[in-house]
């Protein structure tokens, strides 16, 4: 591959278990303002708010964080909470995300929120973010400056912030004994050990299937159930990094009409994580290898399936709550490794005056 730049992206994922686990060792700091409003007020739904990659956070997280807080728990693009969203529990906690912290949609959603007297939290990577201004309670994210346009330690470290925030809030409220408790840290510490292993592997995968990969120009992404958020968040960092036709499908919606788009210059990345969806992969990869050759299935392994060369076989833990701060990895280094081979910068925006120009973003 191209010789690495003394700062490229690859270096961030690098980083990702480093802040992970920083996240998890300093929870109950993190949380600490969190958890104790829960505890001292009935909160009877949590709206978790964001684009892109801070949206695909809270999509990754709140089955979980429903199971834990015993609320219901949604994940809002911020237009569609502040234009179409009219009806909500009055006693409902909001969370604005943006990593960068100068999203002019997040901060318009934190403004309805706060004018319908929600409680709001702000969480940033940025300490004199915007959104910050109008929060009740502010959450930096500490997981230190990422300058490429793709964010993937921010990805992480938000999903992991959330899952702490929830976890002491259960605990302070009682919906999660101390024993259980403990199980989920020592068992988000199993897959955060993990990730320098998966990231290492997957840097080799990638060695043996680039030259295929560098000659594509339409990408699909495909997974189910907990793996859906790593669906959407591949697909934009490949679409960020890459920039080209790259697009991402939970695998029912698939069947709808999408398997009629698939030529043979089609490229298909699976997320086969454990679970009853995975013998739907094998299925789908062995209907479509008549539409394409080129399939690649992510995976620890699927009995009764031969692998292909072109597979990404790796040891995940895939544990059934946290396998998502997984397989989201592989694509990441695709992300990381591929734009360098094809000329492109991942640093640098397509149009660095873009958000300028639509005013997107807060200056």
């Amino acid at each position: 591959m191209s010789e690495k730049a003394p700062i490229c992206m690859f270096d961030y994922i690098l980083e990702e278990k480093r802040v992970f686990m920083e996240i998890l060792k300093n929870r109950e700091k993190i949380a600490e303002g969190f958890s104790e409003y829960w505890k001292q007020n009935e909160i009877k739904e949590l709206v978790i708010c964001g684009s892109g990659t801070s949206y695909h956070s809270a999509v990754a997280v709140r089955t979980f964080l429903e199971r834990i807080l015993k609320i219901r728990v949604r994940a809002e693009y911020p237009m569609t909470f502040k234009d179409l969203q009219e009806i909500y529990e009055p006693a409902t906690l909001f969370i604005g995300i943006s990593q960068g912290g100068q999203s002019r949609s997040t901060l318009d959603a934190i403004l309805k929120a706060k004018a319908g007297g929600l409680f709001v939290v702000a969480i940033s990577e940025n300490i004199q973010a915007e959104i910050f201004q109008d929060a009740d309670l502010t959450i930096p994210l500490k997981c230190g400056p990422e300058l490429s346009v793709a964010k993937t330690k921010g990805y992480i470290a938000t999903m992991g912030i959330l899952l702490v925030l929830g976890l002491e809030a259960s605990k302070a409220k009682g919906t999660v004994s101390n024993h259980e408790f403990d199980g989920y840290l020592e068992r988000l510490k199993t897959v955060g050990m993990n990730f320098d292993q998966l990231i290492d592997l997957s840097e080799k995968w990638l060695d043996l299937v680039k030259d295929e990969l560098i000659s594509s120009r339409r990408i699909i992404v495909v997974g189910y159930k907990e793996q859906y958020a790593n669906v959407l968040e591949g697909a934009l960092k490949l679409l960020e990094t890459l920039r080209y036709g790259i697009y991402g499908y939970e695998i029912e919606e698939f069947y709808h009409g999408i398997y009629n788009s698939i030529q043979s210059d089609t490229y298909i990345i699976y997320l086969a994580s454990e679970g009853e969806y995975k013998e739907k992969v094998r299925k789908l990869r062995e209907v479509l290898s008549g539409y394409t050759s080129h399939q690649f299935v992510i995976t620890k392994g699927i009995e009764g399936y031969q692998p292909s060369k072109k597979d990404c076989i790796l040891p995940f833990v895939d544990d059934p709550d946290f396998s998502v701060f997984e397989y989201i990895l592989p694509l990441q280094v695709i992300a990381s490794k591929i734009p360098y081979e094809l000329g492109i910068d991942p640093f640098r925006a397509s149009d660095p005056k873009f958000h300028s120009k639509v005013g997107s973003k807060l200056v």
